[in-house]
């Protein structure tokens, strides 16, 4: 526990005393895509021996979100998920259910500041974000169908490589390093990339819905904590925003990055999680989700051809620092302790 106490307070340190690049690509740049990696030979992508992000001991590795056991009950085929197919109107529903469950399993004094708060989505080409935001004394929260397709597809690829022993998520993180332009639509994995059987297995279609929630719930319980903790300069307050608050809401209401903010966001929104995942009746909630969200990240930093930094990567410290605050937030929720922010 004190070992624990002390890697976090070093972080915390590191933060505080430093502004961390923010272009995006790490000190030490992998080689062009294809080319011998981390010495050594990396084959391009697709092909046999692929080892797509860094492996351990080796530069830029982020270690890979926990794991769950796959669901008890295996069930028949499923034929026509809406994650499979990147259902952009199930995806925003669910951002709204999970945010609700959310603001359900805060303390009194924390949900009224947050109850009733309304979800934006930002339908942009392209954006990837995710952010809480103040108009006309009004909070909000918004998210992007961006966002929402890219963990659509880290679910897809974290529950195969669970169940069928793969390497999706690696595949898809390299993948859209290579193809992915700024400001342009995300780019779709080819036909085939997922194998059409196991798309179809109930055991991975009902994994990858656990691993969905997961992911949306660590985004919304950091941009919730923000409103809570009072890092923006409104309280929440029931009803719709019109269409031109919603204009310049996605226009210009993203909060500059705050290094100490963001921390406390990271410890409380993970807090936020794991106790609303312990709730849940069948499945509960752990780290796992926002740990992959940031493998994500990380990854395009290190594997990207060329300077792909979405708005979430503005926003937000980069992957490297959040994860360790992630982990070390979890395992001292389990061990009963909490962290003084």
């Amino acid at each position: 526990m004190r070992r624990s106490l002390g890697l976090v307070f070093i972080a915390l340190a590191l933060l505080v005393g430093c502004e961390p690049e923010r272009s995006g690509r790490p000190a030490q740049q992998p080689p062009p895509y294809g080319q011998p990696y981390y010495g050594q030979q990396q084959p391009p992508y697709g092909q046999p021996g692929y080892q797509g992000q860094p492996q351990p001991g080796q530069p830029g590795y982020v270690q890979p979100a926990p794991t769950a056991p796959p669901p008890s009950a295996p069930t028949g085929p499923v034929a026509n998920d809406p994650i499979n197919f990147v259902d952009i109107a199930f995806l925003r529903n669910r951002a709204q259910i999970v945010m609700t469950d959310l603001i359900a399993a805060l303390d009194p004094g924390k949900q009224s500041r947050v109850k009733g708060i309304p979800l934006v989505v930002d339908d942009t080409p392209g954006e990837v974000n995710a952010f809480a935001g103040c108009i006309n004394g009004r909070s909000m929260m918004a998210i992007t169908d961006g966002l929402l397709d890219i963990e659509a597809h880290l679910a897809q690829a974290q529950a195969s490589d669970e169940l069928f022993g793969t390497r999706k998520v690696d595949e898809y993180i390299a993948f859209l390093a290579k193809n992915q332009r700024p400001k342009s639509p995300i780019v779709q994995p080819p036909p085939g990339f997922f194998n059409p059987a196991q798309q179809m297995d109930g055991r991975k279609v009902a994994r990858q819905h656990q691993i969905l929630d997961e992911q949306i719930a660590f985004v919304m319980g950091h941009e919730l904590a923000h409103h809570y903790l009072g890092h923006l300069p409104c309280t929440a307050q029931d009803g719709p925003l019109s269409p031109g608050e919603i204009g310049r809401v996605l226009s210009g209401a993203v909060p500059l990055f705050n290094q100490p903010n963001e921390i406390a966001a990271d410890v409380e929104g993970t807090k936020n999680v794991l106790t609303a995942g312990k709730t849940r009746a069948d499945y509960h909630w752990t780290e796992s989700g926002g740990l992959l969200t940031m493998r994500f990240f990380a990854g395009m930093d290190q594997m990207s051809p060329i300077d792909v930094l979405f708005t979430f990567e503005n926003s937000h410290p980069p992957p490297q620092i959040r994860t360790p605050i992630i982990q070390q937030t979890a395992n001292a929720y389990r061990s009963g302790w909490a962290f003084p922010f």
